[in-house]
C-alpha cells in the first residue's frame, strides 16, 4: 500500500467510524445499551475467532504478564469504552456523541505525563483546558437531543466521558504490547477478551436476538463487519505505511461524517452546538497533541 492509498484507506476507515454512532441511533430504539454492545463485540470475537482458526499463525505469542495486560486491554476497550458511550447516545445526538470521543488523545497527553512521566507543555495543558471546555459545554447543551425520549441530563450525557478516558488508558496499557506483536492478532485477542468481560450481559443479549427485526439485524450487521471489523484492518494497515501522528489526525475527521450520517440516514440537522462545541474539541486536542521542538525534530527524521 502506497502513501496514497494509506490515507485513502483512513478516510475510509473514519467514515465507517462515524457511521457507528448512527448505527446505535438506529437500534437504540429497539434495543438498550447493553444489548447493543454484548450482540455487537460477541459477533466480533466470533469473526476474530474462525480467523484465528483458519489461520493460526496469527494469534500473537503471549507470555507472562502479556496476559495480564490483553484481560486489562479488553475490559478497557470493550465494556469499559463501548458501553458507556451507546448508552450516552440516549442523550447525545452523533455527532456530539462523536465529538467527545475524539477527546482521547488529549486525555492520553495527561495519562502519559502522569503515569511515564512525559512532559506536558504548556500548550498541551492550554489544550487539554480547551477540549474539556468543548465537551462542557456539548454536555451542557447538547444534553436531550439523543436517539431516544429521555429528557435532557447533562448528567446522564456526561457518561461519554468515560469513554474517551477508557480509550486514552487502553492506548497506555497496549504500548507495552504493541512493539512485540502483530496489531491485527493482538487486537483480535483484545476483543475476544472483552466479549469474554461482557459474558455476564449474553443473557440480555440472547433475549434481544428473538426481538431484533430484518431493519436491526441489517444495522447489527453492518456494524460489526462493516463499521468494527473492516475499519481496524485499514487503521492498522495504513499504521505500516505512515507516521503514527499522521494515522491517528485522521480521527479527527470522524465527527464530520457522523454529522453527514445523521443527516443522511436520519434526517436530522446538527445542532446549534455542533459548531462551537466541535470547534473548541479538535482545537484542543489539536494543541494537546502538537509536539515539542525536539518531539517536531524526531518526527522529520521519521518521515
Amino acid at each position: 500500500m502506497h502513501r496514497g492509498r494509506a490515507y485513502a484507506g483512513l478516510v475510509v476507515c473514519a467514515a465507517l467510524w462515524g457511521m457507528v454512532f448512527v448505527s446505535v441511533a438506529e437500534l437504540l430504539p429497539h434495543l438498550d445499551a447493553t444489548q447493543i454492545v454484548s450482540v455487537r463485540f460477541g459477533l466480533v470475537a466470533l469473526g476474530f475467532a474462525v480467523a484465528f482458526a483458519a489461520r493460526p499463525a496469527l494469534l500473537p505469542r503471549l507470555r507472562g504478564v502479556e496476559w495480564a495486560l490483553i484481560a486489562l486491554c479488553g475490559v478497557l476497550a470493550v465494556p469499559g469504552s463501548q458501553y458507556a458511550i451507546v448508552e450516552a447516545q440516549n442523550y447525545l445526538s452523533p455527532p456530539l456523541a462523536s465529538l467527545i470521543v475524539t477527546s482521547s488523545p488529549a486525555i492520553a497527553a495527561v495519562f502519559a505525563a502522569t503515569f511515564l512521566r512525559d512532559r506536558l507543555t504548556v500548550l498541551q495543558a492550554v489544550g487539554f483546558a480547551v477540549a474539556l471546555a468543548g465537551v462542557t459545554l456539548i454536555l451542557l447543551i447538547g444534553a436531550g437531543s439523543g436517539s431516544s425520549a429521555h429528557h435532557s441530563s447533562p448528567l446522564g450525557a456526561a457518561i461519554a466521558l468515560i469513554t474517551p478516558i477508557s480509550w486514552a488508558l487502553y492506548t497506555l496499557a497496549l504500548k507495552p504490547l504493541a512493539g512485540r506483536h502483530a496489531p491485527v492478532g493482538t487486537v483480535g485477542v483484545v476483543m475476544i477478551a472483552g466479549a469474554i468481560a461482557l459474558s455476564p450481559t449474553f443473557g440480555a443479549a440472547a433475549t434481544a436476538l428473538h426481538t431484533m427485526s430484518g431493519h436491526d439485524w441489517a444495522w447489527m450487521l453492518a456494524l460489526v463487519l462493516g463499521f468494527s471489523i473492516v475499519p481496524n484492518i485499514l487503521w492498522f494497515e495504513s499504521l505500516r505505511h505512515l507516521p503514527v501522528h499522521q494515522t491517528t489526525a485522521f480521527m479527527y475527521v470522524i465527527p464530520v461524517f457522523a454529522t453527514i450520517g445523521t443527516g443522511l440516514v436520519l434526517g436530522r440537522e446538527p445542532g446549534a452546538i455542533t459548531i462551537p462545541g466541535g470547534l473548541l474539541v479538535v482545537a484542543g486536542v489539536a494543541l494537546a497533541q502538537w509536539p515539542s521542538g525536539e518531539r517536531r525534530a524526531l518526527r522529520a527524521v521519521e518521515d
